[in-house]
């Protein structure tokens, strides 16, 4: 019941404003304005069936691991039953970083791509400075090649946005995950709190509990720890940010980064403070799994995708505390921001072009999608999927409570700078929650902040 509720409000949602989404719908085709520019490269060439036969493409994908056995397995499956004789060559690059490097300066066997998994800023860098990226829009509706309605509808709309560029849908999702902050009920319950905090000074007054609480306790091992620890990962700060209302870092019309604002100064001053007060210190272990099991932080900004390797720390340590992932609580609403990795066509010959689209159509389907989610975590495309996940489900009753979140979700910058941009908010971020860095200093840093990403902006 819960589920179904969840996903009739991700139906129902507003549309997000022109000025800091997309107008692209997944119904809808290109602009006016694009339709002009780029008709040519996007019409759908009228192949007959017989020109996919015994097509052959490359699909290459960073995943490892039980993705990537997945993965295989399904193109094992699609080689041997799809009706054109299309065959698919998988080809795992261990990472979106090496990926890139293959797509971009050559593969090490010589071979190309006709498929990729990236993120979505990768392929939009491809689309808007390289013209590598074929865009999806006919394809996604065209009445013999395409999506169904029914099935481009039930894909939460949030999950679109990351891959549309000037009304062209580039990248059709593959995984999609968000950027939560994880919590300890149980121990939250201990220190006297009931309810998870709902704004950040109730997130301030629990995560200073529980520092004082391990300061006090008779274990000298886990003192300085508790609360929050810190992360500094580019998802994570701009969490933040917008928890305490930045809102258009982007200005897409003028092509400016608008971080410094207000709004940004609070934020990195609440954490500043949260820091020097005690309440949030710094891991030596960049995994966060075992502090989070130990009681050394009550709440640590994490990824849907952590879910499995958090619930195998707690079995190891034999915990027997509930715990549960939670929104950033922001100053007018709580939110969580979705991220993840897009399945894209490059360009190639029309039959290949083609034959590549219609390996990722298949691998869209709910059982091929259900297969993925399995082997690799993350949200699930649709209601459709949910039906072949309701086991794993069960067995994963923190995964289950995330598809509440989608609703609140939003993106990150939709543009194909934010590839670099990232870490260079990541460098900032990281400088403000240092002590070396005087608190006088903060608005100095936002004013570079945006100097930078200034320069960044003209690669794009």
């Amino acid at each position: 019941m819960l589920v179904g509720l969840v996903w009739l409000l991700v139906a129902c949602q507003v549309r997000p404003q022109p000025e800091t989404s997309p107008t692209l719908t997944p119904h809808s085709g290109p602009t006016p304005r694009s339709t002009q520019a780029l008709m040519a490269a996007t019409e759908t060439p009228a192949l007959p069936a017989v020109a996919l036969q015994g097509v052959r493409v490359n699909f290459w994908h960073p995943w490892v691991g039980a993705l990537e056995i997945a993965l295989s397995d399904l193109a094992l499956r699609f080689n041997h039953e799809n009706p054109w004789g299309i065959e698919v060559k998988v080809d795992s690059a261990g990472s979106s970083m090496v990926l890139a490097d293959w797509v971009e300066s050559g593969h090490p066997e010589g071979e190309i791509a006709h498929g990729v998994v990236a993120p979505p800023a990768t392929l939009l860098t491809w689309y808007v400075r390289d013209k590598r990226m074929r865009p999806l829009n006919d394809w996604l509706n065209d009445g013999e090649w395409g999506l169904s309605e029914a099935r481009r509808a039930e894909i939460p709309l949030v999950f679109w946005q990351s891959d549309q560029v000037d009304g062209w849908q580039i990248g059709l999702p593959a995984q999609r995950s968000a950027t939560v902050l994880f919590y300890n009920l149980t121990w939250a319950a201990e220190l006297g709190f009931h309810a998870p905090p709902q704004t950040p000074e109730e997130w301030r007054d629990q995560a200073c509990a529980a520092a004082a609480a391990n300061r006090r306790d008779a274990d000298r091992t886990n003192d300085g720890t508790g609360g929050w620890l810190v992360n500094t990962d580019p998802l994570t700060a701009l969490a933040w940010l917008r928890a305490f209302g930045l809102r258009n870092e982007f200005d897409a019309t003028n092509r400016a980064w608008r971080f410094n604002q207000p709004e940004a100064l609070e934020a990195w001053g609440f954490l500043r403070d949260l820091i020097e007060d005690g309440c949030a210190w710094v891991g030596r272990d960049p995994s966060p799994y075992a502090y989070f099991a130990q009681r050394r932080a009550l709440f640590y900004s994490g990824d849907v995708l952590d879910l499995p390797s958090q619930q195998q720390a707690m079995a190891r340590r034999d915990s027997a505390d509930v715990w549960t992932v939670r929104p950033y609580p922001g100053r007018d609403k709580p939110l969580v921001i979705v991220s993840g990795l897009s399945y894209g066509v490059l360009r190639s010959t029309p039959a290949q072009e083609l034959a590549t689209w219609l390996f990722i159509r298949w691998l869209d389907e709910p059982e091929q999608h259900a297969t993925l989610v399995r082997a690799g975590g993350g949200y699930p495309m649709g209601p459709s999927a949910v039906a072949w996940l309701e086991d794993y489900r069960a067995e994963n009753p923190q995964w289950g409570g995330t598809l509440a979140l989608i609703p609140i979700a939003q993106i990150p910058p939709n543009t194909p700078a934010w590839r670099q941009a990232q870490w260079v908010v990541q460098d900032a971020f990281a400088q403000v929650l240092q002590g070396t860095t005087p608190r006088g200093a903060l608005p100095d840093v936002l004013a570079e902040l945006d100097a930078t990403l200034a320069e960044v902006a003209q690669g794009f």
